[in-house]
């Protein structure tokens, strides 16, 4: 071997030794920097599961809708809605009842403090009512169990309101929608005073289906509990009948921000919905979602009169005519010259000489069959 041979095989060992050096060089750096992303690493999560809590309904209950039940009864029919929602995969549901003093509003607002996820109202309208103030503007959906007499918003809803079975399956296959709410406030005196003298500003009320003064609060006034247990519905025709012969009254309607326009009527009636019943459609164009109140002013003059407004509404006339008039809104503003009688959502409460009826687009959940 020459010493060239020698030379280049000593620059290709020197070669050879200083490629292992670098590439151990870098395996070590490589560990080091391994190591140090470990040690700095947070722990993988375990998979998202999905959550085992039972969900949970409240049910408030007006008991004197279901008086003529014995205690008997009134359990087994308790025990048979609990086995219902068991049978879903929901807890025994939590049940609250109305009292003289609190009608719904404050038992809604405690099952939604106690995170439910439902709340049904099992009562007449009044109770309807309130239920749904109370979970006005919250999250938390209300449904429908049938019980009273006029039942307004299920008849409206299309939620049956004669069979507890239909009413509760129901609850398990429908959605809930965001529906309107009206506000009524109610000012009793000519200067916003009550007729008992306290100066207590304005009431406010909240209603689902119909407000308004005149006629048709009268008829509702004048229907008695004790009538409404023997005849259901026909105790309001009885009662009508009793105030289809009163004076008009004068009255200044405003709406929206329009000029106030005077009138001769028997009533006024502002709805978010608009059927009576199945048949009887008094205002067949009002949507409880399409965030506007309809309004019919009714104005008949003796028994011709009285024909002529029952014609139109069994005809569903939308055009309106002399005896009725058709109106549409956001707000309505309704003065009487002397005091006449208010109701809303069929239940009387009491005269009043000016009031202001407004809505709340979307404000509730309920659920219910697809909005018509």
């Amino acid at each position: 071997m020459t010493v060239v041979d020698l030379i280049d095989t000593g620059v290709v060992a020197v070669v050879l030794a200083l490629a292992l050096v670098v590439v151990f060089t870098l395996l070590a750096r490589e560990r080091r920097t391994t190591r140090r992303l470990r040690a700095v690493q947070v722990p993988p999560t375990a998979p998202h599961l999905p959550s085992t809590r039972q969900r949970r309904a409240a049910i408030v209950v007006n008991p004197t809708k279901f008086s003529s039940l014995d205690e008997h009864a009134l359990r087994r029919r308790q025990a048979y809605v609990a086995a219902v929602f068991r049978s879903h995969g929901w807890e025994d549901p939590l049940w609250f009842e109305t009292t003289p003093a609190e009608h719904g509003r404050q038992q809604a607002q405690e099952a939604v403090a106690r995170g439910v996820d439902l709340v049904l109202a099992a009562g007449g309208d009044g109770t309807v009512r309130a239920v749904a103030e109370g979970l006005t503007g919250t999250s938390t959906p209300m449904a429908l169990l049938p019980a009273g007499t006029g039942n307004l918003l299920a008849r409206n809803l299309d939620v049956p309101h004669t069979d507890l079975a239909a009413a509760l399956d129901l609850v398990f296959t429908e959605e809930d929608r965001r529906v309107d709410v009206g506000w009524l406030e109610v000012d009793r005196g000519p200067d916003g005073e009550r007729d008992d003298g306290r100066d207590g500003g304005p009431e406010r009320h909240l209603f689902l289906v119909m407000a308004g003064l005149g006629f048709d609060a009268a008829m509702m006034a004048g229907v008695e509990d004790r009538l409404k247990q023997r005849l259901g519905y026909g105790a309001y025709v009885v009662s009508g009948a009793r105030a289809l012969w009163g004076p008009q009254a004068k009255v200044q309607i405003a709406v929206d921000d329009e000029t106030p326009t005077p009138s001769r009527t028997r009533a006024v009636i502002v709805g978010n919905c608009g059927k009576l019943t199945r048949q009887l459609v008094l205002m067949p164009d009002a949507r409880i979602d399409d965030g506007v109140l309809d309004a019919v002013v009714l104005s008949p003059r003796g028994g011709i009169g009285w024909g002529e407004v029952a014609w139109a509404i069994a005809t569903r006339d939308r055009r309106g005519q002399r005896r009725v008039q058709h109106l549409s809104g956001r707000r309505f503003e309704v003065r009487c010259a002397e005091p006449q009688e208010v109701q809303l959502d069929g239940d009387p409460i009491g005269p009043a000489r000016r009031i202001t009826l407004s809505v709340d687009p979307g404000a509730l959940l309920v659920r219910c069959p697809p909005l018509p």
